[in-house]
């Protein structure tokens, strides 16, 4: 099963092995090499779901796809979030910026390794 996806994997995350893929296709084949058979489905879907709550600002469903507590940064300082104050701190964490990487990431170029993946540049 998918671990929930840390906002802090949306920016920053340490990596062993590394895969960049170039179409769905390549993606699926590599995410299934690191992380076992037919596991890109789930990865698929998480990518799309959190893509839709972003974009129509469900605070609700994108906190339920977090793994907490979780240590972001807000104002240039790091913040442990537990999950109970991740709704009203939502706003603080997806800015503007955070929100156009989230909705302009395609499939085909999320960063894979053996541990997740991660969303953004």
């Amino acid at each position: 099963m998918i671990k929930k996806l840390s906002v802090a994997l949306l920016l920053t995350l340490c990596v062993s092995t590394t895969v960049f893929a170039g179409s769905d296709k390549e993606t699926d084949a590599r995410r299934n090499t690191l992380t076992g058979a037919d596991s890109y489905g789930q990865y698929h879907q998480f990518s799309n779901q959190l893509q839709k709550a972003v974009k129509e600002k469900d605070k609700k469903t994108v906190a339920a796809m977090v793994d907490y507590p979780i240590t972001v940064i807000v104002s240039y300082k790091e913040t442990d979030i537990a999950d109970s104050h991740f709704v009203k701190a939502y706003d603080s964490v997806f800015t503007d910026r955070l929100v156009n990487i989230i909705l302009h990431q395609t499939y085909a170029d999320l960063f894979v390794n053996s541990t997740g993946v991660m969303i953004g540049p």
